[in-house]
């Protein structure tokens, strides 16, 4: 049956329609497999929009001196950069350092230069390896600075030598740190000088105090004053004249037992007794014996 007029179509138009149809469902499909495709780059591109838009607030707010806000601006790139990730510690670590909390600041730096890229080996490091290496080293610095104000120069000390070591050869001329990293670089070596040396007299003063008795102004016993005029009893005044025992001293001439000791009655009962006792013998004699008694008082 021939098709109604003005529907006649060609052997060519009909194979251009079929053409067109199979090429709307290639396109159809295609878009179908590149939604997902298309889906991911626009988050990558929302996430680097993000990343700069919270990079310039961060910046904003630590030139304008808000330096918590600033590092809570910079933690939150740790999630949208993921192209250079060791920018959020290091801008976050910054602003903390700026913020006056040296410890804090070294945490971030030091995991900034755990991701920061590095040189090859043996080669000085390169600009943004020593930017981060000039920003531990001044956190080191801080904390050094820190313990010296505390009375410890020995932890200070300790911080200096760390925030020189943290610098590695980016101060040295020549270096990638630039004039800040030499400036502190030369700081840090001064600062380590004046806390061993604060340190040695903090030592030699307390040797001074915890000297040994016997050595200075107060000495033992047996061998200070006490061995002059306070001798023992064995061997001081005890045993001289002043103070005799009784058995050899004035005791013994002054104190007589009571056997000695002269009463007047009783020589004279003793007396008359005598008396009586010779009277009574001499009559008895005269008497030729008997038993006439005398009296005895």
């Amino acid at each position: 049956m021939l098709p109604p007029p003005g529907e006649f179509k060609t052997t060519v138009e009909i194979r251009d329609a079929k053409y067109a149809a199979d090429l709307r469902r290639k396109r159809k499909r295609l878009l179908l497999w590149s939604a997902p495709l298309m889906l991911i780059a626009l988050l990558v591109a929302l996430k680097l929009l993000s990343a700069v838009a919270l990079n310039m607030a961060g910046t904003s707010a630590y030139q304008h001196a808000n330096h918590n806000t600033a590092a809570d601006r910079f933690a939150s790139l740790e999630f949208f950069n993921v192209v250079e990730p060791w920018k959020a510690h290091f801008n976050q670590g910054t602003a903390i350092y700026a913020g006056g909390d040296f410890f804090g600041a070294k945490e971030e730096l030091v995991v900034a230069l755990d991701l920061v890229p590095r040189s090859p080996q043996g080669e000085p490091p390169g600009k943004e390896e020593c930017d981060v290496r000039t920003n531990l080293s001044l956190a080191y610095e801080g904390m050094g600075d820190e313990a010296m104000a505390a009375g410890d120069p020995a932890m200070g000390a300790n911080y200096y030598d760390q925030a020189q070591t943290a610098l590695s050869n980016c101060g040295e001329s020549g270096g990638s740190g630039g004039e800040q990293a030499q400036e502190a670089e030369e700081r840090q070596e001064q600062s380590q000088s004046d806390a061993q040396q604060q340190q040695e007299e903090q030592q030699e003063g307390q040797e001074g105090e915890s000297e040994s008795p016997s050595e200075g102004e107060s000495q033992s016993p047996s061998d200070g004053e006490s061995s002059g005029q306070s001798e023992s009893p064995s061997d001081g005044e005890s045993s001289g004249d002043a103070s005799e025992s009784p058995s050899e001293g004035e005791s013994g001439d002054q104190s007589a037992s009571p056997t000695e000791s002269s009463d007047p009655q009783q020589e004279e009962l003793e007396s008359r007794n005598d008396d009586a006792q010779q009277s009574a013998e001499a009559d008895e004699q005269a008497s030729g014996g008997g038993n006439g008694s005398g009296q005895n008082w």
